[in-house]
């Protein structure tokens, strides 16, 4: 499948899903509101039946109600202007709100209906809370004197946890929305990632077969001219097309083995063989064996070591590899002579071995692929340097295996720094 193709899915399926979610939000708050309806109406209901039931126990006739008015959103009040006794209205209202299942605590009052006063107030648990200790009802009694005329309060402090709690379905469907949201979203970066993955391996089968036909290329032509003219060929001649012969084959063999310690750590088949290794002296020899390269490039390699205990635990092989990894980057990616240094010194998780060059640099937008296998900083159609995209992969593998790290700064055209830091112990 193209990448286009799969962009063009990805972005159908972010809109469908957005379209999905925004119609749950939508049905979230339409229900969200049909449940406080439905519950202002079953409270009007309740106090209105309490304040009827009062009116009519009521000592001498008074003028039935006004009609129960909501003052706020958890505020509601019932115009009785009637005497009332408190016990009876409390009894009769937590029957009434009992009866229309509105099981949540609340707090009620009577109210002077010339003054708006307070006479009386009451505090109600709901009835799964226990009514011991600050919860307990609390009465205020009445002022001396005249027995006034009352209006009934009540304010449901918590109603909006009631009504979220009221919505439980909308929840679960909400809930398994966002599961299928984030699935869909892990599963297409999967989709992405192996894409991308193929794409890197194709690039790598392609850049493999280029790289591996150039010296098998090179050594037949030499094997091809010494089998049909060794005997007439002067000495010199004849010892070129030898060392042709052997450099090609090395290159070849260093190839193959690249790719086969990539192998090998991909299978977790990588079986260390850890013993005590003199940092300064592997990276004085692994120095050694990138100088006849830098001398044909007129370049430098300075060794600053300022570790005070060069000793490590590690396998010396894989290690050496890594080491010279960076450095053959640092040599291939500094266009002109190239001018690397390595420096060492103490930090508190070990070694801190620093490799830094005047190269090309990495711009921002690539560092973050660097460690990924098969992976090359993209150079449009030039391809001055060879390689796999293994290097830096099999680095920080073998820094993995010894519990250290690898890190990387660079800005383009400024240069490359890798920092390495392995543990002593």
């Amino acid at each position: 499948m193209s990448r286009r193709k799969i962009q063009t899915i990805l972005v159908l399926a972010c809109v469908a899903l957005v379209a999905l979610l925004s119609a749950q939000l939508v049905w979230l708050h339409k229900a969200y509101n049909a449940q406080e309806r439905a519950f202002n109406h079953s409270v009007q209901v309740a106090l209105t039946q309490v304040a009827d039931q009062l009116l009519a126990r009521a000592p001498q006739p008074v003028a039935s109600a006004r009609p129960v008015q909501q003052v706020a959103s958890n505020f509601f009040v019932a115009e009785l202007n009637a005497p009332v006794d408190p016990a009876e209205a409390s009894k009769l209202l937590e029957q009434e709100l009992a009866k229309r299942q509105l099981q949540e605590r609340y707090e009620f009052g009577l109210y002077n209906s010339l003054d708006d006063t307070l006479m009386f107030g009451q505090y109600v648990a709901a009835p799964q809370r226990s009514t011991a200790g600050p919860e307990a009802p609390v009465i205020r009694h009445a002022r001396e004197g005249s027995v006034p005329l009352y209006n009934l309060a009540v304010v449901f402090p918590g109603k909006t946890s009631f009504i979220l709690k009221e919505m439980e379905f909308w929840w679960y469907s909400t809930g398994a929305l966002l599961l299928v949201v984030l699935f869909f979203a892990y599963t297409m970066l999967q989709i992405l990632r192996e894409k991308r993955l193929s794409e890197l391996k194709t690039d790598f089968i392609n850049n493999l077969t280029h790289e591996l036909q150039t010296p098998i290329t090179n050594i037949g032509l030499a094997a091809e001219v010494l089998r049909k003219r060794a005997e007439t060929l002067p000495a010199d001649r004849l010892s070129r097309y030898h060392d042709l012969i052997h450099a090609e084959n090395e290159r070849l063999r260093a190839q193959v083995e690249r790719v086969l310690q990539m192998a090998t750590m991909e299978s977790r088949e990588l079986a260390l063989k850890k013993e005590p290794v003199d940092l300064h002296a592997l990276l004085q020899q692994t120095g050694q064996n990138l100088t006849p390269r830098l001398q044909q490039r007129a370049g430098h390699l300075r060794l600053d070591l300022q570790a005070t205990n060069p000793f490590i635990h590690a396998d010396e092989l894989h290690v050496a590899n890594a080491l010279y990894s960076l450095l053959d980057n640092a040599e291939k990616y500094s266009p002109q002579a190239p001018e690397i240094e390595v420096s060492t010194r103490d930090v508190e998780q070990g070694i801190l071995i620093s490799i830094r060059d005047k190269g090309v640099g990495i711009r921002q937008e690539f560092q973050k692929f660097l460690f990924d296998k098969f992976y090359r900083v993209p150079t449009g159609n030039v391809h001055n340097v060879k390689g796999f995209g293994l290097g830096l992969s099999y680095v920080k593998a073998i820094m993995e295996a010894h519990h250290g790290q690898v890190t990387v700064e660079s800005a383009e055209q400024q240069g490359t720094c890798f920092r390495l830091v392995l543990p002593v112990r």
